[in-house]
């Protein structure tokens, strides 16, 4: 098979509004002649006149559209950082032998925490997009006993208020912590909450939970 080098790069663009979008991403874009990704976060390329292919969570239908336009230019755009959660290890496992760059981006993670002013060194990290919430269960005597501080990830199925219900069918109704959507966005909402509080929201699915922290 002829490998075709450096055609494939995979942009972090942020939580999708133009402030967190870095000049390293853009500058990738530009160099693009194929746009991939989310409607988001292509409409924050809508100036561009680039070929443009909305993605969605169908991942062989990705595949089989960048087998067809390799070795074209190509980006790949991913909320926040490509090394957190994103697609960047399911196209390496699927180009092997391609040499993927990558352009690294402002993670929601790195908003919640500078929401909350707070260092994110010694925090476990999980993700429960895609995920059942019985992902959870090694970690809730942990987190019972206040001796672990954990940054969940909600999304799909597994929203906030289910993991609010979770929680709090676990005994943890009463555990605080720290919620945040649509970080970064005019549509951002932050606050602090316990599990059974949480569980009667009614917040967007794609959310970072910091549970271990202390409340201002």
């Amino acid at each position: 098979m002829t490998v075709s080098k450096g055609w494939l790069t995979v942009i972090g663009v942020g939580p999708g509004s133009p402030e967190y979008l870095t000049p390293a991403a853009r500058r990738a874009a530009l160099a693009a002649e194929i746009l991939v990704g989310g409607p988001r976060a292509l409409q924050l390329f809508a100036d561009l006149p680039r070929e443009k292919q909305v993605i969605g969570g169908d991942l062989e239908k990705i595949y089989s559209f960048l087998l067809q336009v390799r070795p074209r230019p190509t980006a790949v755009l991913v909320s926040g950082d490509p090394g957190f959660f994103s697609l960047l290890g399911w196209l390496k496992r699927k180009f092997p032998e391609e040499e993927i760059r990558v352009i690294p981006g402002i993670s929601s993670i790195q908003l919640a925490f500078a929401r909350l002013g707070q260092g994110w060194e010694g925090a476990t990290f999980l993700s429960l997009h895609g995920r059942p919430l019985a992902t959870l269960e090694p970690y809730l005597s942990h987190l019972a006993a206040g001796s672990i501080k954990m940054v969940l990830l909600t999304g799909g199925t597994s929203t906030p208020s289910a993991l609010g219900r979770y929680l709090a069918d676990k005994g943890l109704a009463k555990l605080r912590l720290w919620i945040g959507t649509d970080l970064g966005t005019e549509q951002e909402q932050t606050a602090w909450l316990t599990a059974v509080e949480l569980a009667a929201g009614d917040l967007p699915a794609a959310g970072v939970v910091i549970i271990g922290y202390d409340h201002p």
